[in-house]
This record gives C-alpha cells, sequence and structure tokens, in this order.
C-alpha cells in the first residue's frame, strides 16, 4: 500500500467531528487527494521514469520513448496529459495500457487509481476486445484489427426490460476462449446486447431503492423515528401542566412553528424522489424547500460545483434526484454516474437498517457492523464490475470516513451539511 493511501486511509479512521478543528482538517483531506496529472506522475516513476516528478518536458520524452517502443499511436493531445485535473478519454487510457504493456490487473489498477473510474466494460465492444487482447498477449495493433472486423452496435438510450445479456456472462464467455476468430464471431452474433451497458448495476439500484422508497419502506420508518423524537423534544419541554398564559403559549406555538423549517425533512407515505432524497442527506426543510424551486429546480449541482470539501470527481456526477429517475425508467449513466449511485444507497439502506432495528437515529456502530458494510459495498460493486471502494478516491473516502463514524449516518449528513455550509460561506461573498 502507498503512503498516499496510507494515509487518507489513517485520516478516515481517525478524524471526528466532535474534535475542535473539525472543518479546518476536513479542507486539508479534501486537499490531499491528487488530480489526474499528479496520479499519473506518479504511475510513471512506478514504471520507470527516473526524471524530476515537475520537469514535464521529461515526461513526455519519456512517454514518447514508451509509445513509440511498444508501436502505439501517440494521442496527438498527449502533451496536455500532466496538466489535466480532470480523467482522459478511456479508449486513451486504454492506449497508454498497451503501451506500458500491463496486464489485467495492473489495468484495473490504472483505472482505480489514476483514472478513478472501473477498467473494462464489458459492454463496450471496444473495451471487450482489449480485455481479449491484455489478457492474451496481444497487442495494441492486434486489438484494433479485431475491432475493425465488427459492426458498430446501434445506439440505446434504455436497458431491454427482459433478456439482458449480463457482464458476467460475457466475461465468462472471454475468459474460456482465446481464440480471435471466436471472439469475432461471438461479438458480431450478439450485437445488439453491446448497446447498452451496466445492467447488473442498474438493477441493483432499482431493487434497493423499491426498499427504500415503498409504503412502510425505510426512508418512511425512519421518518417516523425523526418525527418521535421531535415529539418526545416537545413533550419534555411542555411538561404535563402548563401553567403559561394563552399569549405566551400562542408566542411560543408560532416561534416553534419557524423553528420546525430548520428540522430534518420527513418522509411519508406516497413521498416524492426529491423529498427521499432531501431525507438521506439529511437536509433540513428550508434548505429541501429552497433547492426545489428555481433556480435550483431539485438539484444541489452548484451546492458542489467548485466546492473545496467536493474536490475532483466527488462532485461529478454525485448522486441526485434526476440521476435516481433516470436510472429508474432505464436509462443508461455513464459508469462514474451509477457507480456513486450504488454506493449511495447501499451504504444508506445498511445504516436506516440499524437505526430501525435498533429504534434508534443515532443508533452506535461497532467494528463488526462498520467491516460488515463495507463487505456489502464492495460486494455490490465487484458483482456489478466495478471496483472497490478506494481511499484515494474523494468520493469513496466521504464513505470510509463516514464508516469509522460511531454514527456512520449522521456523520455522512454531517459532512454534507459542511459542503452546505461552504456553499453559503461562498454565497455571501460575493
Amino acid at each position: 500500500m502507498s503512503q498516499y493511501t496510507e494515509m487518507l486511509e489513517v485520516e478516515a479512521e481517525t478524524l471526528q467531528p466532535d474534535e475542535d478543528d473539525y472543518e479546518k482538517r476536513l479542507l486539508e483531506v479534501a486537499s490531499f487527494f491528487r488530480s489526474f496529472d499528479d496520479a499519473f506522475t506518479v504511475f510513471l516513476i512506478e514504471h520507470g521514469y527516473k526524471g524530476a516528478p515537475e520537469n514535464e518536458e521529461e515526461k513526455l520524452k519519456y512517454l514518447r520513448e514508451k509509445f513509440s517502443k511498444s508501436g502505439v499511436p501517440l494521442h496527438r493531445n498527449y502533451k496536455t496529459w500532466f496538466q489535466r485535473k480532470n480523467p482522459l478519454d478511456r479508449d486513451i487510457v486504454f492506449s497508454i495500457c498497451f503501451a506500458f504493456g500491463l496486464n489485467v490487473s495492473e489495468t484495473d489498477d490504472f483505472f482505480r487509481r489514476v483514472q478513478l473510474d472501473r477498467s473494462f466494460d464489458c459492454h463496450k465492444i471496444n473495451e471487450i476486445v482489449y480485455y481479449f487482447c491484455i489478457k492474451n498477449g496481444l497487442n495494441y495493433s492486434d486489438a484494433q484489427e479485431i475491432i475493425s472486423q465488427i459492426p458498430k452496435p446501434e445506439k440505446t438510450k434504455t436497458i431491454p426490460a427482459k433478456d439482458a445479456l449480463y457482464t458476467k456472462t460475457i466475461k465468462d464467455f472471454i475468459n474460456s476462449i482465446d481464440d480471435r476468430e471466436k471472439l469475432i464471431q461471438y461479438l458480431s452474433s450478439n450485437i445488439r446486447d453491446f448497446s447498452y451497458n451496466n445492467t447488473t448495476a442498474i438493477e441493483f439500484i432499482r431493487n434497493i431503492w423499491e426498499q427504500i422508497r415503498k409504503e412502510k419502506g425505510l426512508a418512511e420508518q425512519e421518518g417516523c423515528l425523526i418525527e418521535n423524537i421531535n415529539r418526545a423534544e416537545d413533550k419534555n419541554k411542555k411538561g404535563d401542566t402548563d401553567t403559561r398564559s394563552k399569549e405566551v403559549i400562542e408566542q411560543e406555538v408560532n416561534r416553534e412553528k419557524e423553528y420546525r423549517l430548520d428540522d430534518y425533512v420527513i418522509t411519508k407515505n406516497n413521498a416524492s424522489t426529491w423529498t427521499i432524497f432531501s431525507q438521506i442527506l439529511g437536509l433540513d426543510n428550508g434548505t429541501a424547500d429552497k433547492y426545489a424551486t428555481i433556480p435550483y429546480n431539485r438539484s444541489i449541482k452548484k451546492v458542489l460545483d467548485n466546492n473545496k470539501l467536493m474536490p475532483l470527481r466527488a462532485s461529478d456526477c454525485f448522486p441526485s434526484q434526476e440521476n435516481i429517475d433516470s436510472l429508474l425508467r432505464g436509462e443508461m449513466g455513464d459508469n462514474e454516474k451509477v457507480r456513486k449511485m450504488l454506493i449511495f444507497l447501499v451504504f444508506y439502506s445498511y445504516w436506516v437498517k440499524k437505526n430501525i432495528a435498533s429504534n434508534n437515529v443515532y443508533y452506535v456502530a461497532n467494528l463488526d457492523d462498520t467491516k460488515r458494510c463495507l463487505d456489502r459495498i464492495n460486494k455490490y460493486l465487484r458483482d456489478a464490475g466495478y471496483p472497490s471502494l478506494y481511499a484515494g478516491n474523494p468520493y469513496d473516502w466521504l464513505f470510509l470516513w463516514s464508516m469509522n463514524d460511531d454514527c456512520p449516518l449522521n456523520a455522512f449528513r454531517t459532512y454534507i451539511g459542511e459542503v452546505f455550509s461552504i456553499k453559503s460561506e461562498q454565497d455571501s461573498v460575493y
């Protein structure tokens, strides 16, 4: 494990919301994450680059040598690679993997640590061919020749309602062959099944969301827990008798109505996607109402963009009401959108079940709970063809950090609250 990853894992395990300098340390951690250019430089050093890490010309020279020796064409925009904060186009990344002679596991690792994305998407013709070639020791030219012999699938926006071909089935077949003609025949015969992807993950998302949104589902049950706390607090404040005048009581009731805008959003039967999403995030009613209207239109994108606590790809494709609805309709999302949604929903469903079972919205987790949650998220990710949680990915780190808190769901919501606070501070400056 690299010192970089180890440092971020330690921060995820030790940083506590009740520390005096909690907000400051959160911002420090957010600044630690490597952008693409930094991560790519580390990759070069790990693969033989001997020059100074900050010397861009030397790094470009090294790249030219690697591509030239491997016979892989170097993309025309390669001079910008060490100036990029965001990932490269996936086909370009695969050309890098061929140029450096990476095997399958090394390619997986490059995508996970440098690209911050899944590696081979076995519902894309090009990437299936790349997988086959890398697995069988073929080169980049071989891959391009094979791709040229396969028809292009028709574009589609939705996953078929039935008879979908799953990634595991495709991968099992590819692993069973080493003959390129069999590969070409298989892909050409099943070409319709390569016009969509993320089938397994979207099926997982639909099933988990149904557990959350249905009548007496997880969101509604948690809403009842939150409401019960409010009632208990009301009873404790008022006591069994109230000797105050009618006018004083009325004034307090009015003040409490105003205060209630700062209470958590509570899901009830037949709640909208926005209401459930707001409850999962831990938004108060005032904030949820604000972002439900123009100019936000039930979107928190403006809160996340350029936010110091959401660096690099943490804010990119962050779960949203729009993303939930589109995935439920069977519309295909890109890998990042689907993976992040899956993590988000598995995390919430796991911990809210703990809260409900204990009849306590502040359920205190133990180490076994944390390990089981981590294993559960990673199993969903692996079964859907995605990489496991990685502390060097700022989005993943948020969940790893939350899981190490005594109250993981509350910790997640506290972090989101800090994200909104930073947005408010930024708005107040302008």
